[in-house]
C-alpha cells in the first residue's frame, strides 16, 4: 500500500469512527490557523516527549480512547502506546509542514517531519476539543519510502537478464542501451529500471516493488518475480 493510500485510509477511518453522524450536516470543513499554531506546539512536545520517554506529557494531550495505528496494520492504545515509551539517545523528529482542517469540535491534522538522517515521515492525527480541552484521539504514522542506492552493473551482467519474458498472456521484455537497463511491459510504456544487486531491479521512485530474478543450478537466468511486499509474481523467460 502506498504511503498516499495509508494516510487516506487513516484520515477516512479516524474521521467517520469519531465524529458524530448527527453534527456531520451542520458543519463546515475550514482552515484554522490559531488552531494549527496551538496542536503544532503540542505535537513538537510529543515528538519531544517520546525521545524522552515523558509520559505525563501525552497523557496531558492524548485523550483516554487514544490508539496509534502503524504501517503493519498493528493498533497500539494509550496504556499500551506509554509502557513501551523508552529514552532514545536520537533527536527527536523535526516538523517541516504541518496543515490542519477543522469541521466543529474535530480536527485533521497531517504534518511531515525528518529525523537526523533526513528521513521522512508522514503524520495523520485526528484532534478532539473533549470537555474544552484538545485532546489527540487517532495517530498513524508512515514513512515516506526512498529508492534503495543503486549499483552499476556490467555489461555483461545486464544482458544475462535481457531477454523476453511471460506471464499469462502477456510479456514482458528487457534490454540494454549503453549501460543503461531499459523494460517493457507490452502493455506499458518502456521504463529505465536499476539495480540494487546483481539479481534485483527496482523502477525509480517506487521502491516497494522488486524484481528478483532466478536463475538454474548452471546460473542462468529462468525468469524473475514481481515482488511487492509479501506477494510475488512469476515471470518466466521465454527468449
Amino acid at each position: 500500500m502506498s504511503y498516499f493510500r495509508s494516510i487516506l485510509l487513516a484520515t477516512a477511518f479516524a474521521t467517520i469512527s469519531l465524529v458524530p453522524v448527527s453534527s456531520l450536516a451542520a458543519q463546515t470543513i475550514e482552515s484554522d490557523s490559531a488552531l494549527a499554531t496551538q496542536l503544532r506546539k503540542s505535537d513538537e512536545l510529543l515528538l519531544k516527549a517520546v525521545h524522552t520517554a515523558d509520559r505525563p506529557v501525552w497523557q496531558t494531550f492524548a485523550a483516554p480512547d487514544f490508539f496509534y495505528l502503524d504501517e503493519e496494520g498493528g493498533v497500539t492504545y494509550l496504556d499500551a502506546f506509554l509502557r513501551e515509551l523508552e529514552p532514545m539517545t536520537s533527536k527527536p523528529l523535526q516538523i517541516q509542514s504541518y496543515k490542519l482542517t477543522r469541521a466543529g469540535d474535530t480536527a485533521i491534522v497531517l504534518h511531515e517531519d525528518t529525523d537526523e538522517n533526513k528521513v521522512r515521515y508522514i503524520f495523520t492525527e485526528t484532534w478532539q476539543r473533549l470537555n474544552g480541552a484538545w485532546k489527540l484521539r487517532a495517530l498513524h504514522i508512515t514513512n515516506v519510502l526512498s529508492d534503495p542506492p543503486a549499483i552499476q552493473l556490467s555489461h555483461a551482467q545486464i544482458d544475462e537478464l535481457a531477454g523476453t519474458y511471460r506471464s499469462g498472456s502477456v510479456t514482458y521484455t528487457i534490454r540494454r542501451e549503453g549501460d543503461r537497463i531499459l523494460t517493457k511491459r507490452e502493455d506499458r510504456p518502456e521504463s529505465e529500471q536499476r539495480a540494487e544487486t546483481r539479481d534485483v531491479l527496482f523502477s525509480p521512485g517506487d521502491p516497494r516493488v522488486r524484481k528478483v530474478f532466478l536463475r538454474d543450478a548452471a546460473g542462468k537466468v529462468t525468469g524473475f518475480v514481481v515482488r511487492y511486499e509479501s506477494s510475488d509474481t512469476l515471470w518466466t523467460k521465454v527468449g
